[in-house]
């Protein structure tokens, strides 16, 4: 750079260069420059030759391939010797190459970038965004260009990433003091090269819009949702659609140089768990992270990923959530958790698309698209201008994590595994922390603080040597500890020489697992000192597939009073063996294998059946008892299964019998496939029977339909078809939310052939009207039509509100939609008294909205009017935004067939924010609506 004193200059932003002074270095072969590459992004560390092979090879390196690396170091050093200095030394088991602040671009860019941040927060903006500018400069095509290997890979990633955020960030400030004619040009091309980052597509808008090009601006908005639409099945985000919506109404504020487009506020989620209160040591551990944390903020890196692993009990999950809370203000917008379960001794990991899922409900997204790519650039667009902290625990592997991770986000993601995670490191950039043992200082410490110092430092050599056999695994002093609190008359010394007896007797149990074996003879020691009852009910607690279980459900698990069971959770949760959470508790995963080896010994196998079909049983009259609570009149399917001699939860209203539903219903989908296991075939469909409610509400359809498979395997070993019709018709109506309509069509008519085997009407007219709902989708009206109208025909006066209520209401819409509203208005009558009769509130709301759009079709505007205003007014009052939406946007319609473009306008909309905000696919009938109202009120 000018005006530098410099002996060498480096160049990674294009293809990889190096010049002495004047003269430029021949760097050799691909290979070779992948190793500078690696070597000059690490600069002034020492890189192993590991990190060198990983890095250029990747997991297709040869036998020969040390011979390799020291072929290319030996010819680096060679090409950088006319350099004043060797720069290019060992350095203990690697590689070390010497590099100064101003001698590599990267490097450059890192710095200028601070120094133009500091220039922004002094108020010098314009100076800020030239600084950036000469940034940028020194980006000569695509990072690292024809080098091969996972290091190259990811860090072209990264770079190119950090480009695109240096282009925003830039031209963010020169919208801010006025220069945004300047960036029209830039960003047209920066767009057209990056079509789905929608934060230069609004930054392109607003300075189109300035410029006093507003029809170029609305042409981009318009643009933008094509793309999105056609590659992803997205709509444009709330940033962007709300600048559209601004740049529509001429919002003088646009005009202010100093104004940035309004953002919408996403839900802001705090998953993270409860911070473990006996907290040791790892100080250096958590300095590591933090430096990391800190060193990538200041360099302008986009996003932080710390993979931690270490052995099952050495306290990777603690560690990551303590350091999680101190950085917790850096990332305002959220902190996402996930237990990944790759190491559950009872449940299979959760695949990508599941995990996807979950995080994306988090995020406030309703989900439509279930194929792993599509979910995968959704969760990116939501994360791409977040600061949000991502806990992935218990990962099994890379691939598993890969697709959790997002693209342009300045968030940290930590994630915790017992595996070395390499993939992440080599090609994702992530920093690698090994967590090992506690030292023996900050064990005893631990027990200092369990047992008392005093105690310790009495019998100080007693306090080592017990130390040791828990093997400084955190895990397993957590749980000595407390046994030895609770017993202070005993000497150290005894209860040393106890453990060497039960690691003794546990010799048997010995298996290849180097992580259980200290713990499991710790808990061994805790295990044989249990109460007889406390004993069973640990072995019991083990067979429990749930991740977490209430007295309530412990109670009849152990078959004993709730009173009774609630005391024994507490003095197990007293010894950690036991984890409590609120009002829950489960185990450590490696108690629970211990607990499950406790079982299988100590319980016949009978016994372990019937403790398990108990909870089974217990669980299904619970879930039933909530769904009675949420929905009077609600259609249980008749059971034949006695009920459970032990309490059900008590719901004093119907907001504790939503939360409880929700939680447990995880629950059920472990249990599902243990009774699935165990040949429970009636108890596996009726529970899954059960969670219908839970997973239509969260959109989780990919997780539903997996567990609808299971228990519809079990319905085909019942000689019970309207089980089999019930399961079916949940998958058609799963398959049907994920647009497979054609697959949703043949489960229900595969039902439909079932439920005639049988004598009940109200399943066969469900069937039939989710059938018709289907048709309505596909746009096949009149075969839509007439299924629905054999549904209706098959209410009698005898029938359930609920079922008369949902076959109507299927049916009006059908009506109303193929233009025939004069006849749906007489069924919507009886269909709406039903609903009230039953409170059925999302059928009641859905009819008024299509009694509305019956009166709008015919003409009787006064009447649709009145329709309109008293939805809206229901809506409000139950918080109904859905429903809210489509009334308004009823409205607006009503309105624009008027000619009152102003108030079409204005209902239309506030139909499309609140669409936007559920991710309705309604968002683009809204946004026609506002075009035809503006095509009309022009012509």
């Amino acid at each position: 750079m000018a005006g530098v004193e410099q002996t060498m200059w480096i160049e990674l932003l294009g293809e990889v260069k190096a010049q002495a002074g004047d003269h430029e270095i021949v760097l050799g072969p691909p290979r070779q420059r992948a190793v500078l590459a690696i070597l000059a992004l690490r600069a002034n560390q020492t890189v192993s030759r590991a990190q060198l092979i990983d890095g250029v090879w990747g997991d297709a390196a040869p036998a020969s391939v040390e011979g390799s690396v020291h072929t290319y170091i030996h010819g680096l050093r060679r090409a950088l010797s006319i350099a004043d200095d060797v720069v290019l030394t060992r350095s203990g088991a690697g590689y070390q190459l010497a590099v100064g602040e101003h001698e590599l671009d990267v490097s450059v860019v890192e710095s200028q970038l601070s120094d133009a941040r500091e220039l922004a927060r002094a108020g010098r903006g314009s100076a800020a965004a030239d600084l950036i500018g000469r940034c940028l400069a020194l980006w000569r095509g695509n990072p690292l260009s024809g080098l091969p290997g996972p290091f190259a890979e990811s860090e072209r990633v990264r770079l190119s990433e950090l480009r695109y955020q240096l282009v925003e960030e830039r031209a963010e400030l020169m919208l801010a003091c006025g220069r945004h004619r300047e960036l029209i040009s830039e960003l047209c091309e920066a767009v057209e090269a990056a079509p789905f980052r929608e934060g230069l597509r609004a930054q392109l808008m607003l300075a189109l819009y300035r410029s006093g090009r507003r029809a170029d601006a609305l042409t981009e908005f318009e643009a933008a949702r094509r793309v999105l639409a056609d590659e992803l099945g997205l709509d444009p985000g709330p940033a962007l659609t709300d600048l559209h919506l601004r740049i529509l109404r001429s919002e003088p504020e646009l005009d202010t140089p100093t104004e940035t487009p309004a953002r919408t506020r996403s839900p802001v989620p705090a998953q993270l768990p409860h911070e473990a209160p006996d907290f040791i040591g790892r100080t250096e551990e958590l300095d590591q992270l933090e430096q990391w944390c800190s060193t990538t903020r200041a360099s302008g890196k986009a996003l932080v990923i710390s993979a931690i692993d270490g052995a099952g009990g050495i306290g990777k999950t603690t560690l990551a959530v303590r350091f999680a809370r101190t950085v917790l203000e850096n990332y305002p917008d959220g902190q996402l958790y996930l237990d990944l379960r790759g190491f559950d001794p009872n449940r299979a990991p959760l695949s990508t698309s599941d995990a996807l899922g979950h995080l994306l409900w988090a995020l406030g997204s309703a989900r439509r698209r279930s194929e792993p790519d599509a979910l995968a650039s959704m969760y990116r667009t939501l994360l791409s201008d977040k600061r949000v902290l991502i806990l992935l625990d218990n990962a099994v592997s890379t691939e598993q994590v890969r697709d959790l991770l997002p693209g342009t986000s300045n968030s940290l993601v930590l994630v915790t595994s017992r595996n070395r995670l390499s993939g992440l490191v080599a090609r994702d950039g992530a920093r690698r922390l090994t967590l090992g043992l506690l030292t023996e200082a900050e064990a005893l410490e631990l027990l200092r603080n369990t047992i008392g110092g005093q105690r310790v430092d009495d019998e100080v050599t007693y306090a080592a040597e017990l130390v040791r056999l828990c093997g400084y695994l955190p895990l397993a002093l957590r749980v000595a500890a407390e046994k030895i609190s609770g017993d202070p008359d005993t000497s150290l010394r005894e209860l040393v020489e106890n453990l060497h007896a039960v690691q003794d007797r546990l010799d048997n149990l010995h298996v290849d697992d180097d992580e259980m074996t200290s713990v499991r003879s710790v808990i061994s020691w805790s295990y044989t000192t249990l109460d007889t009852e406390s004993a069973r009910a640990f072995r019991l607690l083990g067979l429990v597939r749930a991740p977490r279980i209430d007295v309530h459900a412990a109670a009849a698990l152990i078959d004993r009073p709730l009173t009774e069971t609630s005391e024994i959770l507490h003095a197990l949760s007293e010894q950690h063996l036991l984890e409590p959470d609120a009002n829950r508790y489960g185990f450590h995963d490696l108690i629970k294998v211990y607990a499950g080896e406790m079982a299988e010994i100590g319980e016949t196998a009978e016994m372990r059946r019937r403790a398990s079909r108990e909870l089974m049983v217990w669980y299904l009259h619970a879930m039933r008892a909530a769904l009675l609570r949420l929905i009077k009149d609600y259609p249980l399917p008749a059971l034949r299964i006695p009920p459970s001699a032990h309490s059900l939860p008590e719901f004093e209203t119907r907001e504790s019998a939503l939360t409880w539903y929700e939680y447990e219903t995880k629950n059920i989908v472990a249990l599902i496939e243990h009774a699935a296991e165990l040949g429970e075939h009636e108890l596996v469909w009726q529970l899954a029977w059960c969670t219908y409610n839970s997973f239509y509400s969260t959109g989780l359809m990919s997780e539903w339909i997996q567990l609808l498979t299971i228990a519809l395997a079990s319905t085909e070993k019942l000689p019970n078809p309207g089980a089999r019709a019930r399961i079916l018709m949940f998958l058609g109506i799963g398959n049907s939310r994920l647009g497979r309509n054609d697959l949703a069509v043949a489960h229900l008519k595969r039902g439909l052939a079932a439920v005639r085997e049988i004598d009940n009407s109200h399943l066969h007219s469900s069937m039939l009207a989710n059938l018709a709902s289907t048709l309505r989708e596909m746009k096949r009206y009149e075969e839509g039509i007439a299924y629905a109208l054999e549904a209706v025909e098959l209410t009698t006066h005898e029938s359930s509100h609920y079922q008369k209520a949902g076959c109507i209401d299927s049916l009006c819409e059908l009506y109303v939609e193929s233009g025939r509203p004069e006849q749906a208005l007489p069924y919507a009558e009886i269909g709406l008294r039903a609903a009230r009769a039953c409170d059925a509130v999302l059928l009641e709301a859905n009819m008024m909205v299509n009694v509305a759009h019956a009166y709008r079709d015919m003409g009787d505007s006064s009447k649709a009017m009145h329709e309109y205003e008293a939805t809206l007014e229901l809506c409000r009052r139950l918080g109904d935004r859905y429903h809210e939406a489509l009334a308004l946007l009823g409205t607006a319609e009503l309105h624009r067939r008027a000619n009152r473009y102003p108030p079409a306008r204005k209902f239309a909309l506030l139909a499309l924010d609140i669409f936007v905000e559920l991710d309705g696919e309604e968002a683009d009938v809204a946004r026609e609506l506002l075009s035809s109202l503006d095509a009309e009120a022009a012509s």
